[in-house]
């Protein structure tokens, strides 16, 4: 996403004019505005217009972002599910290993896959049979299954397959992006917990 001349003027206004307290503050936080959002990121977040960007270790928080007029038509920004991006070694979304409660059904039926690891983007499993497995790449509708009961319908496209690991990214996600989103980003940070607490 690139801002035309009259925003970017208007973003260093507003991060310039700085007070008393405003540079006391600027020697605690640094604060960056990004006029682009990696496609990655982009991507999976829907091509939000705006993002909130927050760093955490080495991992980046990008926070879709809309902005609202309420009843006394003041603007309110709304916050939506962040996509956590590990920016140690390689830039990619955050996985979780063996997620707990998590099945993968092709037309109503419970797949016989162990899934070892988890992302927005995508999914690694391990098959007892490979070939029924690759079946799942031909499916359009997919559904995973989430703890709380919530349904994820998409369609894989395979990466790779070794021995009886596959791996696929996730295409046409038809809904529950958001309800996966929100189940990564709550086990991330229940796991990580000490990250947060640093944040006020």
């Amino acid at each position: 996403m690139d801002f035309s001349t009259e925003e970017l003027d208007f973003f260093q206004h507003v991060f310039t004019s700085e007070t008393e307290t405003d540079k006391t503050i600027a020697n605690e936080h640094n604060l960056t505005v990004e006029t682009s959002i990696p496609k990655n990121v982009a991507d999976i977040l829907g091509n939000a217009k705006l993002t909130l960007l927050a760093q955490i270790s080495h991992y980046q928080l990008w926070f879709p972002l809309t902005i609202k007029k309420n009843q006394d038509n003041e603007f309110t920004p709304i916050l939506g599910t962040p996509e956590i991006m590990d920016m140690q070694g390689i830039d990619r979304s955050w996985r979780v290993n063996s997620p707990q409660n998590v099945s993968l059904h092709n037309k109503g039926t419970k797949q016989q896959v162990e899934i070892l690891s988890l992302s927005s983007s995508g999914i690694t499993m391990r098959a007892n049979c490979i070939t029924s497995a690759n079946k799942l790449f031909e499916g359009k509708e997919l559904e995973m299954h989430l703890p709380d009961q919530r349904q994820v319908k998409l369609a894989l496209e395979s990466v790779r397959s070794e021995n009886n690991i596959i791996a696929g990214r996730f295409k046409n996600v038809a809904q529950g992006r958001d309800c996966l989103r929100k189940f990564l980003f709550n086990l991330h940070r229940t796991k990580y917990s000490e990250l947060y607490e640093q944040i006020n």
